[in-house]
């Protein structure tokens, strides 16, 4: 009786040994590292928030999905794991990288609804080719009209027959200007972008027809 007890305490110890001493795959220590650096981090820390939003959302599920993996695998969930918030269990590491998710879910997504909100006004009065550009290409750039007056209102992007961009390079020893413009009859798109470039740190109103 004696013996077959001792056996059993030997065979636990060894057990436990062999969980404690498992160690994680390189991967999935950098999966947990990278999440664990959002731990507490507000967006009202950082410069970029929606797009540190987006790293925190994108940390998190990767944790999530290495962890869960490693587990599939025969990982135990007891394993002890060094993070930069101290050492953890694998179980106690998924439920960090599971707040981080979430929390850069919820920045992200707060934040992109509410860029999308103010091109809501455009989407609603534009349509056809406009529409389609406008969503594409140009919703995050200032258009000009002709003569190079800024369109403002969504009243004026859907009025307007000409819709220009433009932008100066200057990694020359003269900088250069650059216009695109797009034309339109109503809603739809009259033949192909038009590019005009020159010499200068601003185009001319003539470059804008």
């Amino acid at each position: 009786m004696l013996r077959n007890i001792s056996t059993a305490a030997l065979l636990c110890v060894a057990v436990t040994a062999l969980v404690m001493g498992q160690k994680i795959a390189k991967d999935l220590d950098d999966a947990i590292s990278e999440a664990s650096i959002w731990v507490g981090w507000k967006s009202d820390d950082s410069l970029y928030p929606k797009q540190d939003g987006k790293k925190a959302l994108e940390d998190g599920k990767t944790c999530i999905d290495k962890i869960d993996e490693a587990l599939s695998r025969g990982l135990a969930a007891s394993t002890v794991v060094e993070t930069q918030k101290g050492k953890m269990t694998i179980t106690e590491a998924r439920e960090m990288c599971v707040s981080v998710r979430d929390a850069g879910q919820k920045v992200f997504g707060d934040l992109t609804a509410a860029e999308e909100a103010q091109y809501e006004p455009f989407r609603k009065i534009l349509s056809g080719d406009k529409l389609n550009l406008y969503n594409d290409r140009l919703k995050k750039y200032k258009l000009y009209g002709a003569g190079g007056k800024v369109l403002k209102t969504p009243e004026q992007y859907r009025d307007s027959d000409l819709w220009c961009t433009t932008g100066v390079n200057r990694e020359g020893i003269v900088p250069v200007w650059s216009v695109d413009c797009w034309h339109f009859k109503g809603m739809t798109k009259v033949g192909s972008v038009d590019s005009r470039t020159g010499e200068g740190d601003q185009a001319p109103s003539s470059a804008f027809r």
